[in-house]
């Protein structure tokens, strides 16, 4: 094959694997989320109608998400609710996991009791590298004046991280919405606004 000929199939084959790629993953993605949602149910539908109903699981997912949301915004629906949270978090295995998972949660959630309060960097793991951090507190003691809590999640996976305990005039504040400064350390920094409006505290 001649040189221009092979250039051209290459360059059109890499386009087309940029376009393409993309849309493979979501639709992967779509369809495992589809298929879990849709799954749990499968007992429940054999049960009553004595065969698996396609898109029933996600329906009902969907209704128990709102009637969730129902009970969280009465008095009656709250006390229930936090029966169940005191349930769960008094079982030995099942603690751990629906505990890490409602502090999750909780952070990433505006105006959530624990919620990160701003995106910053801190000079991390080396003196002259900044790392993304989102600020959950203030100091703790010894250190408790003029030093801020941070937390500083790894890339890709911000379950896990590292807490720090930072001198407030060490942050560098980014402008950034939590939301933004998650889905840069979940694409491990493909996803990032730009310019970052960075000035010290």
């Amino acid at each position: 094959m001649a040189p221009p000929l092979r250039g051209h199939f290459r360059r059109h084959l890499t386009a087309g694997l940029l376009v393409l790629v993309p849309l493979f993953v979501t639709g992967a993605v779509l369809a495992f989320l589809f298929r879990t949602l849709d799954g749990w149910a499968r007992p429940i539908e054999e049960s009553l109608f004595g065969r698996h109903v396609p898109g029933s699981g996600v329906v009902l997912t969907f209704f128990f998400v709102w009637i969730a949301g129902l009970l969280s915004a009465n008095l009656a629906g709250k006390k229930l609710l936090e029966f169940f949270d005191r349930l769960l978090e008094n079982l030995p295995v099942v603690k751990t996991v629906y505990t890490a998972s409602k502090q999750l949660v909780e952070a990433v959630s505006p105006g959530g009791r624990r919620a990160f309060r701003r995106v910053v960097l801190v000079e991390f793991p080396r003196k002259g590298a900044f790392a993304v951090a989102f600020v959950t507190g203030e100091g703790v003691a010894p250190l408790s004046v003029g030093h801020a809590t941070v937390y500083v999640p790894t890339a890709i996976n911000p379950t896990s991280g590292f807490v720090l305990i930072v001198p407030d005039g060490d942050l560098l504040e980014t402008g950034l919405s939590v939301e933004d400064g998650l889905k840069m350390v979940v694409s491990g920094g493909v996803v990032s606004p730009a310019p970052l409006r960075v000035g010290e505290t």
